[in-house]
């Protein structure tokens, strides 16, 4: 009988699910990206507030004030409570809303930059979204993946669409801040959720502080329940230091100029995890497999090459 795979989660107070040894990844990109990944080792990583959806990134404060209604009895408490983590969250500028987002050096170090994959193979979905059904789904080791980013600072995980399990996992960060502070002196905490409770405001910003960077993380692995057909799994890094300080890179993507930097794989004679590569329906001549494969094989590449079964409709 197979043996049920515990769930490994990033730290003690982030509990984002994180891949088993022997899963893989996949990642939808363009021939342009296929070629940057395997020739190059590089990968492209997106500045977080400028994705697919604007507003993701601002998804969190959402769920979080939901937690705070359902679970602080005390309203003029809960009001308080949320002003102050979303001013925290404000101060540690790591999510803000896209048209507001400005580029500017002193605020580089608290960047992240995003790279998605999925759990998902041959999907209609992400087909659609990344490469118009031209493109390619490359097949990668996920824990090769892993060892292989070890040169940067990073965090990654399965994103979570689940509302309840959101704000689950929000009670539970919620429950950890107040128990370190109420160990440390704050004994007033013990009442946040009482009514009528009289919670002084240094108390009330120990909580504050620590639950902003915990929303701040988890924005990143919160996602409307609408994209869950996604199955995404997202690498977030933060720039190195000679990254930052300067003017930011931008790619063009649909007449957008999208922030971004280069994430290199570490290690000159380790190849990229690359276990198989899928061309899109769309890419349905018998040039485009051969093509890729010749290509892969002059980089000492002897991987699957398949063509997407997936039935078009025009």
């Amino acid at each position: 009988m197979e043996t049920k795979r515990k769930t490994k989660y990033l730290d003690d107070w982030i509990h984002v699910p994180l891949c088993n040894c022997g899963d893989k990844l996949y990642h939808y990109t363009t021939a342009e990206g296929v070629q940057g990944i395997v020739a190059n080792k590089q990968f492209i990583a997106t500045k977080s507030d400028f994705l697919n959806d604007k507003l993701e990134f601002l998804y969190s404060l959402d769920v979080l004030k939901k937690l705070i209604d359902t679970y602080i009895v005390d309203e003029v408490l809960g009001r308080r409570l949320y002003r102050m983590i979303k001013a925290e969250m404000d101060k540690l500028a790591i999510i803000t809303p896209s048209c507001q987002t400005v580029c500017l050096s002193e605020k580089e170090h608290m960047s992240f930059y995003v790279v998605s994959f999925s759990k998902q193979e041959n999907s209609a979905l992400l087909w659609a979204e990344f490469t118009d059904f031209k493109g390619y789904c490359l097949g990668l080791d996920y824990e090769k993946l892993v060892k292989g980013f070890s040169g940067r600072s990073f965090l990654h995980g399965t994103v979570i669409y689940d509302e309840k399990a959101q704000i689950s996992c929000l009670l539970e960060a919620l429950l950890s801040c107040i128990r370190r502070a109420v160990n440390e002196g704050n004994g007033d905490l013990e009442a946040v959720f009482e009514e009528a409770s009289e919670i002084q405001e240094e108390s009330l910003l120990e909580i504050g502080r620590d639950m902003a960077m915990v929303c701040s993380v988890y924005a990143m692995f919160f996602k409307s329940e609408f994209f869950k057909g996604e199955e995404e799994y997202r690498f977030v890094f933060s720039p190195l230091a000679e990254e930052r300080g300067g003017q930011p890179r931008f790619r063009i993507l649909e007449q957008l100029f999208l922030p971004y930097i280069m994430v290199e794989f570490d290690g000159t004679d380790t190849p990229i995890p690359l276990e198989s590569v899928m061309v899109g329906a769309k890419n349905n001549s018998d040039i485009a497999v051969r093509g890729v494969r010749s290509f892969l094989m002059g980089q000492g590449l002897d991987i699957p090459v398949s063509l997407s079964d997936i039935p078009l409709r025009y």
